[in-house]
């Protein structure tokens, strides 16, 4: 999506109806202008049919098949100009509020509320997923914070994907941003697998814990993403525990996170698992987690670090168990086990040992790489994770057969 064709609309361009009243951005899938119509704002986004015809359509269906509040509304789409189209439109819901990154910089908010946060966009991801839609490019850069009431908002599908789907010609993996791949995905590339990558659920809730830990830590899990060492870390090697890299993250949050960056993707649950996970752990928080996540500049000296480079203080204390998180079992167990993590106390010896090999893995890069293909002949909404697999050989063609949906693997018991 390289060299991308964009419309030129001048403030004030008529566009299918729509008055363009200025630039909101533009990126490898179009570019997006404010416009209102009847005194209704919205974002009309505008994507060349010649390169972007297929993807732009694909955007249009799997926002038709979306209603709820963490996901951008559809209002409107179609072909502009009408005797000669050239740009297909998408009028989407105006969010008023700001960038996620923006948000937590600004905001510097505590560890109840960057698990509010992760919990709203769990439940878009819920909607999606239970409308065989998976987003493919979840990052804080596709997420807004509604200004009136602080909702997260997940924008941006255009490289997703839905059940039933046309194909689209690409290779093994598809457009998407490497820091948030999951480890799967990387390992299917470099094992040189045929077909195309089969895409999961699991790669969206992976995605997720790359944007918590974030908040969390100010970093990501794995900070280099472009060498074949750092591709090996993040198939192979853990993040550093967020509350050792920061001590004001809250143990239970922390090692939820760790589970989201699960490297086995049935140990990732569901997106319903993690929202039952979060509220558990919101219900059951103490005073702590209303204590922002880093030092205000205020509390910092001249010339000591910024406010969002993590403290070395006092950790928060944790309770006595984390909330129990859902994992996928066989199919043949009509109710799989909770899996409950029992919190142990962080002893000397234990940060003794896992800090030097957290530190290791932050010394290595990554790059993530994955995420595509799932076409489902049916949908098996109780199954706790699902894989969402491609069968194709070839170079994905329009019109292709779509594989069935299956059940996620897990170990041999």
């Amino acid at each position: 999506m390289n060299g991308l064709h964009v419309l030129d609309a001048p403030e004030g361009t008529d566009i299918a109806g729509y008055t363009v009243e200025g630039l909101l951005g533009a990126g490898g899938c179009g570019v997006v202008y404010r416009a209102t119509r009847d005194g209704q704002a919205v974002a009309l986004k505008l994507q060349s049919l010649a390169q972007l015809g297929g993807w732009a359509r694909r955007e249009v269906a799997i926002l038709t098949r979306l209603a709820h509040p963490n996901v951008v509304g559809f209002r409107d789409g179609g072909l502009f100009p009408p005797e000669a189209p050239e740009w297909l439109y998408l009028a989407m819901e105006y969010v008023r509020g700001r960038p996620l990154a923006q948000w937590v910089e600004e905001e510097n908010p505590g560890a109840r509320s960057a698990a509010r946060l992760a919990l709203g966009m769990a439940r878009g991801l819920e909607a999606a997923h239970a409308a065989q839609v998976l987003h493919r490019d979840i990052k804080e850069a596709n997420v807004v914070v509604r200004e009136e009431d602080g909702t997260p908002v997940l924008m941006d599908f255009g490289v997703g994907d839905y059940s039933g789907a046309p194909r689209l010609p690409r290779g093994v993996l598809p457009p998407g941003t490497p820091r948030y791949r999951s480890p799967e995905a990387l390992a299917f590339r470099r094992e040189g697998r045929d077909g195309v990558y089969p895409a999961t659920i699991a790669d969206d809730l992976y995605a997720l814990g790359v944007v918590l830990y974030w908040m969390l830590t100010a970093r990501y899990p794995f900070e280099q993403v472009e060498t074949p060492e750092g591709e090996l870390a993040v198939i192979h090697h853990p993040p550093v525990t967020p509350y050792v890299l920061n001590p004001r993250v809250p143990w239970e949050l922390s090692e939820l996170c760790l589970r989201l960056l699960s490297k086995q993707p049935w140990r990732r649950g569901t997106a319903r698992t993690w929202c039952e996970a979060l509220e558990t752990a919101l219900a059951s928080a103490d005073a702590a987690w209303e204590q922002p996540l880093f030092p205000d500049a205020a509390e910092l000296p001249p010339d000591g670090p910024s406010p969002r480079t993590p403290s070395r203080g006092r950790r928060s204390s944790h309770s006595g168990r984390l909330p129990a998180i859902q994992t996928v079992e066989p199919l043949a167990e009509a109710e799989p086990p909770r899996l409950v993590v029992r919190a142990r106390p962080v002893t000397r010896t234990r940060r003794a040992i896992e800090l030097p090999r957290a530190l290791l893995a932050l010394g290595v890069g990554v790059c993530l790489v994955g995420g595509v293909g799932w076409w489902a002949r049916r949908w098996l909404p109780s199954v706790l994770a699902v894989t969402l697999s491609s069968r194709a050989r070839a170079p994905e063609q329009s019109g292709a057969s779509h594989p069935h949906l299956r059940e996620a693997p897990t170990p041999a018991r």
